[in-house]
């Protein structure tokens, strides 16, 4: 019996989102850039995306479709918490997860990304 529990605990708590990983929204995002300046923003939108929309004040652009990805994504900060979004939220949970793997302490997914951002009418730049 207590092999049978401790195998359903374990499988429990290996599906589980990673701990490195939460999802934010466009308030709980505004909030923690203004908070916390180390908190790293990325976009990872492709060129043709920003030039439709411009991007979020102060993120860093890091195109999630690019070969190098992954290597210029290790060139941020792993200790400093790191928020990414894209254009409608399917590339970003991917980024955050593998940059979880990658080590990286604290990653935000920002649900909704850049669509959401503009229904609600914030502030982007070019």
């Amino acid at each position: 019996m207590h092999k049978i529990l401790f195998s359903l605990l374990f499988i429990t708590a290996c599906t589980q989102q990673n701990p490195a990983q939460s999802n934010v929204n466009a308030e709980q995002l505004e909030q923690m850039l203004q908070k916390d300046p180390a908190v790293q923003l990325v976009d990872l939108r492709t060129p043709t995306e920003l030039q439709q929309t411009g991007k979020i004040e102060g993120a860093r652009v890091i195109n999630f479709n690019d070969a190098n990805f992954p290597a210029q994504i290790a060139l941020l900060d792993k200790e400093k918490p790191v928020i990414v979004y894209c254009a409608a939220g399917s590339r970003s949970p991917r980024a955050a997860q593998q940059m979880a793997k990658m080590g990286f302490k604290k990653v935000y997914d920002y649900k909704g990304g850049m669509n959401d951002w503009k229904a609600k009418g914030k502030k982007t730049v070019r």
